[in-house]
C-alpha cells in the first residue's frame, strides 16, 4: 500500500517496538539483519518483472479505487533495477497478487544471504508483508519457510503497527531502503527446484485478514496479521526492488536500447539486410512497399498512420516503461506459393555458433492488440459477437541445433477466448516471460505466428509481435556452497580426507581442482585424489597450515581457504564457542561479517600485525577493506563466548 501524506502525521506517533520476539529486530538496531539498498555486497538488481495484481480488497471484490477492483498503483518497471527507497517508485500487488523477477545472472547458494527484497514501509513498524518463493524453470516454485507470531486476537488495521521481532522469512520485515535478506540454504529440498541454479524469484502479497476465509497462513500453519483491510489502488505488499547478492557470471540481455538514440522513434527497413545486438542478428526483408522479420521501436505516439502505429506496442513502450526500446517482429506468408503458410523471422548467432538463450519478454503490437479487441472489415472481433466464440492468437519458437536438427517447439498464447470460464479470457497487453533454456544449445530460432481468426489467403489477424530482454546464458563459474572448515587435530594423527564436492558445484563442465597455496608443506600434505583432498601430517610436528583449494570449470575459477592447526594436546578438540561468517570470501573492497553481533573485531597479518579494530554491535556489519592491499588477513572474533579466527582473502 503506498503511503500517502498522512505518512508525515502518522510516523511522529510511531514508536519503535524494543525486541519482544526470537527474530531480528528493525534496521538499525543491534542484532538486526537488514541490508542497505547502497550495502556493496548488492552484485545486481532485477532485470525484468511480470506482475499479476489482487483485488483491494479480498474479503469483499466489489470494492473499487482509482475505477479498479484490484491495485492499480505503479508499474510492473518500478520493480527493475535498484531499490529507490522511496513511497512512490514502486508497485503495488493487491491481496494475494505476485510479481515475478528475472534477473541477469544465475542466483546461486553461498554462505549467507542470497538475495533481499525490498518495500516501501514509511517506519520500522508499519509493516506489509509477502511471501517469497524461488524457481529454476519458472514453473516449479520452492516457498521460504516463513513465519509469524503477532498475536491474531485482534486484527491489523491499515496504519496499525507490527513488531519486527516476530516476523521471519517474510518480505516487508524492514523500512523503506532496507532489504529482507533470503538465504537459499534454508529451503525445504525440492528435486524440482536447484538453489544454485535459481532464475525467477516471485513475491506473493500476505493478505492480512484473520479472517481464516480469506487470511494468509505461515509454514507452521498460523494466521499472518498484518494491515488489513487496505482498500486503495495501492493496497498490498509495495515492491521496490530485488537484490542479488550471489550471482554467477553476467549474462548478455538485449533490451535494444544502444539501437534508438531518438525517442519515439523506430527502423522500417527497406531493403534486404539485418541488425545486431551482442552476438545476435536480427534478419529482416522489404520490399514492395512491406517488410518483414524484425525491426526495433521505441514509438509510443499513435498518429491512426499505419507506417508508424505498425511499431508500437500494447504498453505503449518497452519492459523498462515509456519510451524504452524494444524489438518488434512481422512473420509474413508465403502467398507466391499460393499455401500463405507463415515464413518464419528468424534471430541467428552472428559466427553461427551455438548459444543457451534464457527466454525473453513478449507483448502484442498495438495494432494486433486494437484488432482483436474491435475487429474490422477484414479481421474478427475476437470472442464474436457473443464474446464466446473460442478465438486465440499464438507464437510458436523453436531452434535450430549446430547439425541442423529442429529442437521442440515452444508456444506462447498472445490471445486466448478457449477458456470455460470466460472471465479468463484475454488479449495480452503486457510483457510476459517466454522461456526457452529447455531449447538447448542452438544456432538460430525461428518464430511464427498462428490464429483461429484465417481466410482464403492465410492468417487475417495482423502478425506482429513485440520482444524485449532477449536473455541468452553463458557458461557459468563453479560456486562455493559451503565453506571448508577449518580442522583442528592432534599431533601425530591420521590422514583426513575432505570430499570437495560437498563444498563446490559446477553446471560447466567437470571440475580439476588444485592445490593453490599451503603455508606450510613441511607440517601438513595437501594432495588430490579426484575429488578428494587429502591432509597428511608430519610426525611429531605442531604448528598451523593455510590452505587455500581452487576450482576450475570452462575457464572459470573459484577459491577457499582454510587452516589446519596440529595440536600437541592430544584428545577431543573442543568446538569453538563462536559461529560467524564473513561474505564474500575472496573479498572486494567491502566484507560483510554476519552473526558476531555484541563482539570485538580485529583484522591481522599473517604475521599478527593488528590493521583494524571495531566493535561490532549489530548482527550483520560491512566491514571497509578499500585501503587494504590484496592479501591473506586473519579476522578474529571476540566475545563473552571465546575467540574465533578465520582467515579472509583480499581480492
Amino acid at each position: 500500500m503506498k503511503k500517502s501524506l498522512l505518512a508525515s502525521l502518522l510516523i511522529l506517533f510511531t514508536t519503535l517496538l524494543h525486541a519482544q520476539g526470537p527474530y531480528a529486530p528493525a534496521a538499525g538496531m543491534p542484532g538486526s539483519t537488514a541490508i542497505s539498498k547502497d550495502s556493496s555486497i548488492i552484485v545486481s538488481w532485477a532485470s525484468g518483472a511480470f506482475v499479476k495484481r489482487g483485488f483491494i480488497q479480498a474479503d469483499d471484490t466489489t470494492v473499487y479505487a482509482n475505477g479498479s477492483k484490484k491495485a492499480s498503483f505503479g508499474h510492473h518497471f518500478h520493480a527493475m533495477g535498484a531499490a529507490e527507497g522511496s513511497s512512490t517508485e514502486v508497485v503495488s500487488l493487491g491481496d494475494g497478487g505476485m510479481a515475478t523477477l528475472t534477473f541477469d545472472r544465475i542466483i546461486y547458494n553461498e554462505p549467507g544471504a542470497d538475495f533481499a527484497v525490498f518495500e516501501n514501509s514509511f517506519g520500522d513498524t508499519f509493516l506489509e508483508l509477502a511471501f517469497v518463493e524461488v524457481s529454476s524453470d519458472g514453473i516449479n516454485y520452492s516457498r521460504f519457510p516463513a513465519h509469524s507470531l503477532t498475536p491474531t486476537d485482534v486484527q491489523t488495521g491499515a496504519w496499525d503497527e507490527t513488531d519486527p521481532t516476530q516476523i521471519h522469512n517474510l518480505a516487508g520485515k524492514y523500512r523503506q531502503g532496507f532489504g529482507t535478506p533470503f538465504d537459499l540454504s534454508e529451503l525445504a529440498p525440492n528435486p524440482l527446484v536447484d538453489i544454485n541454479f535459481i532464475r525467477f524469484i516471485r513475491i506473493v502479497d500476505v493478505v492480512g485478514s484473520i479472517n481464516p476465509a480469506y487470511g494468509s497462513v505461515d509454514s507452521q500453519g498460523n494466521l499472518i496479521n498484518d494491515p488489513y483491510p487496505t482498500p486503495f489502488n495501492s493496497g498490498g505488499f509495495d515492491l521496490d526492488g530485488v537484490a542479488v547478492i550471489h550471482g554467477n557470471v553476467q549474462n548478455p540481455l538485449l533490451g535494444f536500447e544502444e539501437l534508438l538514440p531518438a525517442t519515439d522513434s523506430y527502423f522500417l527497413p527497406l531493403e534486404n539486410g539485418s541488425f545486431s545486438s551482442d552476438d545476435l542478428k536480427f534478419n529482416y526483408e522489404a520490399g514492395f512497399g512491406s517488410w518483414s522479420g524484425f525491426s526495433y521501436s521505441n514509438r509510443v505516439t499513435l498518429t491512426g498512420e499505419y507506417t508508424n502505429d505498425q511499431f508500437v506496442a500494447a504498453s505503449l513502450g518497452g519492459i523498462e516503461g515509456d519510451s524504452s526500446s524494444f524489438a518488434i517482429s512481422y512473420v509474413s506468408s508465403d502467398w507466391m506459393s499460393g499455401t500463405y503458410d507463415p515464413i518464419p523471422s528468424v534471430i541467428e548467432t552472428s559466427t553461427g555458433s551455438t548459444a543457451a538463450f534464457s527466454g525473453f519478454y513478449v507483448n502484442n503490437s498495438h495494432m494486433a492488440y486494437i484488432t482483436m479487441r474491435d475487429g474490422t472489415l477484414y479481421n474478427k472481433k475476437f470472442g464474436g459477437v457473443s464474446g464466446n466464440d473460442p478465438d486465440w492468437f499464438r507464437l510458436k519458437i523453436c531452434g535450430v541445433r549446430s547439425d541442423n536438427s529442429i529442437t521442440d517447439t515452444v508456444v506462447h498464447y498472445l490471445a486466448d477466448f478457449r477458456f470455460t470460464d470466460h472471465y479468463y479470457d484475454y488479449i495480452q497487453t503486457d510483457w510476459q516471460w517466454i522461456d526457452l533454456l529447455n531449447l538447448g544449445e542452438v544456432k538460430s530460432l525461428s518464430f511464427i505466428l498462428e490464429s483461429s481468426d484465417t481466410g482464403d489467403y492465410g492468417m487475417n489477424t495482423p502478425a506482429y509481435f513485440c520482444m524485449d530482454n532477449l536473455s541468452m546464458v553463458n557458461v557459468q563459474a563453479p560456486v562455493l556452497n559451503v565453506n571448508i572448515p577449518d580442522q583442528t587435530v592432534a599431533m601425530n594423527a591420521e590422514p583426513v580426507e575432505i570430499q570437495l564436492t560437498d563444498h563446490f558445484h559446477s553446471y560447466s563442465g567437470s571440475i580439476n581442482w588444485s592445490v593453490t597455496s599451503n603455508s606450510q608443506p613441511g607440517l601438513v600434505s595437501a594432495s588430490l585424489n579426484g575429488d578428494v583432498l587429502a591432509l597428511t601430517f608430519t610426525a611429531n610436528e605442531t604448528g598451523a597450515a593455510d590452505i587455500e583449494i581452487t576450482a576450475t570449470a570452462s575457464g572459470l575459477s573459484v577459491s577457499d581457504f582454510f587452516t589446519v592447526t596440529v595440536s600437541s594436546n592430544v584428545g577431543i578438540i573442543p568446538i569453538p564457542a563462536i559461529s560467524f561468517t564473513a561474505f564474500p570470501n575472496p573479498a572486494g573492497n567491502n566484507l560483510m561479517i554476519e552473526g558476531a553481533g555484541n563482539s570485538q573485531m580485529q583484522l591481522r597479518t599473517l604475521a599478527g600485525q593488528l590493521l583494524m579494530e571495531q566493535e561490532l554491535l549489530q548482527e550483520k556489519t560491512e566491514i571497509d577493506l578499500s585501503q587494504l592491499p590484496s592479501g591473506v588477513y586473519l579476522l578474529q572474533i571476540t566475545n563473552r563466548a571465546g575467540t574465533a579466527v578465520k582467515k579472509i582473502v583480499k581480492k
